[in-house]
């Protein structure tokens, strides 16, 4: 190594400052991955949340990268200065804009920075000289750093490689008995899902939701939920949270009695599944007969919902 590459860029230079700005951002980028390891209270994709977290600690890398090449005054580093300065720049403008639209604040240190870099003076002493490795980094720079933008619609949730509604198959199958004998005193209610496709490392929570209502000739509370056996490994009776709760509400509000099962998409990994329980009757059944209406519920992630074909039994 000579003395010259000892001494760095000249100070107030182009390259001296990009080489302070980038250690600052990849130092900023180190701290957000830090933090991203504590719990966080609201539901996100994993799949998002590991995306993120990994493009922007390969960010970091590039940084140091770069800022590395400027302090050695490597002729490949000096050339990618502005047009790595340049991605950082128009990328945080985008980011920043997405932000605002959004109703959020936060401050845009990628831009400031960036600006700050570019309008510093070439270093006379540097010689830049672009060759693969600068369009490689500046490249990388680019793909990496979009990631995030438009991560959400590709590995979020609702995105390209989550399932979606024309995935779902769903079958509502319920015991009646016999119309002549009037109501029985149990009707097992099974209901059967899978999907056309899987997801990649899905998360989250979904929902099911099983409702039943009887008309004004049968007591609409003839019928309380009995058995409830355990449904498979990620399916629990009676859970119900973010982010599809709120969804899930909505649709329980549509019947006169029902009920709700969680489905832990981490552990229940999108196989096919079966919520089998039986509805009691409470009281002796009415010498008139009536009809007893169950339907039956999916609820993604509280993106989306699919009802499945209703049963009717009638006595």
């Amino acid at each position: 190594m000579t003395a010259l590459e000892i001494l760095g860029p000249s100070p107030g230079s182009v390259e001296a400052r990009a080489s302070f700005a980038l250690k600052v951002l990849a130092g900023l980028n180190i701290g957000v991955v830090v933090l991203s390891l504590i719990p966080s209270p609201d539901p996100q994709s994993w799949l998002q949340a590991a995306t993120f977290n990994s493009t922007i600690a390969l960010a970091a890398g590039l940084y140091i990268v770069e800022a590395v090449g400027l302090d050695r005054r490597w002729p490949w580093a000096s050339a990618a200065v502005r047009p790595m300065i340049a991605v950082i720049g128009l990328i945080g403008l985008y980011a920043l804009a997405d932000v605002v639209a959004a109703g959020r604040l936060r401050v845009p240190t990628d831009v400031i920075l960036a600006a700050w870099v570019w309008l510093g003076p070439a270093d006379a002493r540097s010689a830049p000289r672009r060759d693969g490795r600068t369009v490689a980094l500046v490249g990388a720079t680019l793909a990496v750093l979009a990631m995030p933008l438009t991560g959400p619609s590709v590995v979020g949730w609702g995105g390209l490689l989550d399932v979606h509604q024309p995935d779902l198959e769903e079958t509502l199958r319920a015991d009646c008995g016999d119309a002549a004998e009037g109501p029985p005193s149990t009707i097992t209610v099974t209901y059967d899902w899978s999907w056309r496709r899987g997801g990649v490392f899905p998360s989250g929570t979904d929902v099911v939701v099983i409702g039943w209502t009887g008309d004004a000739r049968l007591d609409p509370v003839l019928y309380l939920l009995g058995n409830t056996p355990e449904a498979g490994t990620g399916i629990v009776s009676g859970r119900q949270v973010d982010p599809s709760a709120e969804m899930a509400r909505a649709v329980e509000a549509e019947s006169r009695i029902s009920w709700h099962w969680g489905i832990d998409l981490g552990a229940q990994q999108l196989r096919p599944g079966r919520i089998e329980f039986e509805l009691d009757r409470m009281r002796p059944p009415p010498a008139e007969g009536g009809v007893l209406s169950i339907s039956a519920t999916y609820v993604h992630l509280g993106l989306w919902r699919e009802d499945a074909a209703g049963v009717i039994c009638a006595w």
